[in-house]
């Protein structure tokens, strides 16, 4: 399987423009966070969080580089995560054990510099070994991606999406070819897969067994199939998840939790303490009921503090992970301004705020409607290659994995506050949909079509790489 990653004869400019191009990327965060982040710090997390500030994405994989044990993250939604770190980590420990600086930052450009390269040469494979895309139309394609908005970003920030990214562009690759050539997705490459997917992303582990069911048919339901392919990985997922949450993150979490509340009695302590100062003719129960008032009203100022602008809007319910989606969030607005918007075409106004840190609105408009009429070709292309690609079983492999996400995304509103930074996970469907258009469009309809993409992909490419360069500046 490792022979996959080998760079083929007709690949070889494309792997140095993409090793540029994302080299580069790198190198721009490196020499933005690197001097900031290089010091040994005693609450290295709170560093990193405090520091990083691009849109919505986090700092986490810092943190393991330098505190393996933190575990500040969600554990149930990414379980192998950090173990898939621990090589990294024990390196960064040997370099700051020598030179005594953190090198968590160079050494995750590095990790993200490997995975976004490998896009670029996976998604080209799509496009021309399984969709059957001519070469230059597959190179103007993959290079139209990557002039999105947030797949830029998602190459360069050290967060788990160019990890996913890259691990499911590499399992569409190998099922869109056993799709074409008529065979079976085997036992020990579904749990491959999906262990490595699944472990940096849960949820993306279903699109794992969707590419399996596409690919093997009636076959996959078959118990010496399903059994040790699907049901027993998922079960052995969710135990280490569980066994992870117990061992590591529960004494954290209950640590974490004794401090907040020696600080709540601390703060009422002094506030109790304050009001004997300034009343010495009270008593005990005047001084209580004052305190409590007080009480009560620092903890009513910090509520409207913290909820002065929503960032999200009230859930469907309040138990597992169901606390994450929202049901008052305006849809359409949120599909034009941000999937499919934001996610392709940053917005100038709140330049890749966080909705956190910044309060940047869920919502953020375009200043001119020519903003508008680029999202609409982009949209105008996407589904004319939906319309051409309608009897390919792999393209509704690929849509599957997009009416999954959109599902969780749009319908349950799981994210839907930020859902440009998932765009990673999903918009890959729209360079392989149009590349189905331009394999069936012959003469000038074609020209036309590459000269539109050419267009749209040089636009882009500055337009964003400009705001990038601004906010990183």
């Amino acid at each position: 399987m490792l022979k996959i990653f080998k760079i083929k004869p007709e690949e070889r400019w494309l792997a140095v423009v993409a090793l540029l191009f994302v080299g580069t990327l790198n190198a721009l965060v490196v020499a933005e966070y690197f001097p900031p982040l290089a010091q040994p710090a005693a609450d290295y997390h709170s560093l990193a969080r405090d520091t990083f500030h691009i849109s919505g994405f986090d700092a986490w994989t810092y943190s393991i580089l330098s505190d393996w044990h933190g575990w500040e993250f969600n554990i149930y939604r990414h379980p192998l995560l950090a173990v898939f770190c621990l090589v990294p980590f024990l390196l960064n420990q040997a370099l700051l054990a020598l030179t005594g600086v953190n090198c968590a930052v160079p050494i995750m450009a590095v990790i993200e510099l490997f995975f976004g390269f490998y896009s670029v040469i996976f998604l080209y494979r799509i496009l021309r070994e399984v969709v059957g895309a001519s070469r230059p139309d597959a190179t103007l394609l993959t290079a139209l991606f990557f002039t999105f908005a947030f797949i830029i970003l998602t190459v360069m920030v050290p967060d788990h999406f160019n990890m996913s990214m890259c691990m499911m562009l590499i399992c569409l690759y190998i099922a869109g070819v056993k799709i074409g050539k008529k065979r079976l997705m085997t036992v020990w490459q579904t749990v491959l897969l999906f262990l490595f997917t699944a472990g940096v992303s849960l949820n993306n582990g279903i699109k794992i067994f969707l590419a399996a069911l596409f690919t093997n048919g009636r076959r996959f339901f078959h118990p010496r199939y399903l059994l040790p392919a699907v049901i027993l990985p998922a079960a052995v997922m969710w135990g280490i998840a569980v066994l992870e949450f117990q061992v590591w993150a529960q004494p954290l979490e209950t640590a974490a939790h004794q401090r907040m509340a020696a600080r709540n009695r601390f703060v009422r302590d002094s506030v109790y303490q304050a009001f004997r100062q300034r009343h010495p003719e009270m008593d005990s129960a005047g001084i209580k009921a004052a305190a409590d008032k007080e009480l009560k009203r620092m903890a009513y100022k910090k509520y409207l503090a913290n909820h002065t602008n929503p960032k999200i809007g009230r859930p469907m319910s309040k138990k597992g992970f169901m606390a994450w989606t929202d049901k008052e969030t305006d849809r359409w607005r949120s599909v034009v301004e941000n999937l499919f918007g934001e996610s392709l075409q940053l917005h100038k106004a709140n330049l890749l705020q966080d909705i956190m840190k910044d309060k940047r609105p869920m919502i953020v408009p375009y200043e001119k409607d020519y903003y508008y009429g680029i999202e609409a070709l982009l949209v105008l292309l996407f589904l004319a290659g939906v319309f051409f690609a309608r009897r390919s079983r792999f393209f509704w492999l690929v849509f599957s994995w997009f009416a999954f996400d959109m599902a969780i995304y749009i319908v349950l509103g799981f994210g839907i506050n930020e859902v440009y930074i998932m765009t990673s996970q999903w918009a890959f469907i729209l360079p392989i949909a149009m590349a189905f258009l331009f394999r069936d469009t012959r003469g000038w309809l074609r020209m036309a079509l590459r000269a539109t993409t050419g267009a749209l992909a040089l636009y882009l490419i500055i337009y964003n790489g400009s705001l990038i360069l601004t906010h990183l500046s």
